[in-house]
């Protein structure tokens, strides 16, 4: 007998409504927030280029939504099998210290137990070292350990260290080292306290941020640039452009072989709008 795949809320609806949500976010977000110059972010959320995570230091109180797509060669969780679609909102909740939330879904058909709402992760990056002189910023990432059968895990420690190579153009240089391993939980219990198995990454099919990696990026007139980096597996290139100070619009190519693409949009809630900052 075939499969149906007919539930309370079906794949599509389901998919049709994350859409809707994410696309009424950026609508209140674009009406209600000052200027701000964000860093280039990565496949998760985290400030970056392609894949790779950078240390780059992001505005207090900073909140940003976005969106990529991952191809299906180089799909984290379907690999081979699906794309995906990879959802995020990131806030800077104290000094140096952001919280990632990032949702991943594979595009196209799949049985909706195996998909589900999704792949959800929460991460947490601190800025230990800010840059100074000669000296690069650093940062420890860290992935919650209490989900089962994660995709995105970023445990890594990374530094990026700025240089001006023209009047308006400055290298942002970023190298680390992704853990080979994660934690996780083995079954989906209402204990999320227990059960829990260390991991190998390098084990699955295509694995994220396992060895070294790094990468340059070139940044012209916080306008827009290229970027190059090497994500422990692969070679990729790419390139940016930062629109009304909000928005950033970014796309790829993964190993020389498919196309990524992906776009976020930042609001800083901590200042007011311009508008309000003249009345006062």
């Amino acid at each position: 007998m075939a499969n149906v795949y007919l539930y309370p809320f079906t794949k599509s609806n389901l998919a049709k409504t994350v859409h809707t949500v994410f696309a009424m976010v950026l609508f209140l977000m674009w009406i209600g927030c000052p200027t701000v110059l964000q860093a280039q972010v990565n496949i998760s959320g985290k400030a970056g280029l392609l894949y790779i995570p950078s240390a780059e230091v992001v505005e207090d109180g900073t909140f940003s939504a976005g969106y990529a797509y991952n191809p299906v060669n180089y799909a984290i969780k379907f690999n081979k099998r699906n794309s995906e679609s990879i959802y995020f909102v990131n806030l800077v909740v104290l000094p140096r210290l952001e919280v990632n939330i990032n949702l991943l879904r594979p595009n196209g058909s799949i049985p909706f137990k195996e998909g589900g709402i999704g792949d959800r992760q929460v991460d947490l990056k601190y800025v230990f070292m800010t840059e100074k002189g000669k000296r690069p910023s650093m940062a420890l990432i860290l992935s919650a350990p209490f989900g089962v059968d994660n995709s995105l895990i970023t445990e890594a420690i990374v530094a990026t260290k700025h240089m001006p190579v023209t009047r308006s153009i400055t290298a942002a240089v970023t190298i680390g080292m992704g853990s080979p391993y994660s934690i996780g939980r083995r079954t989906n219990t209402n204990d999320i306290l227990s059960d829990f198995k260390i991991y190998d990454k390098r084990d699955l099919p295509y694995y994220y941020l396992s060895g070294p990696f790094g990468g340059v990026k070139f940044d012209v007139a916080k306008k827009g640039g290229i970027m190059a980096e090497w994500d422990s597996q692969h070679l990729n290139v790419g390139a940016y452009a930062l629109l009304f100070g909000h928005w950033t619009i970014q796309a790829g190519l993964l190993n020389g072989d498919q196309f990524t693409a992906g776009t976020s949009y930042s609001c800083p809630l901590l200042r007011l709008p311009k508008r309000f900052r003249k009345h006062e």
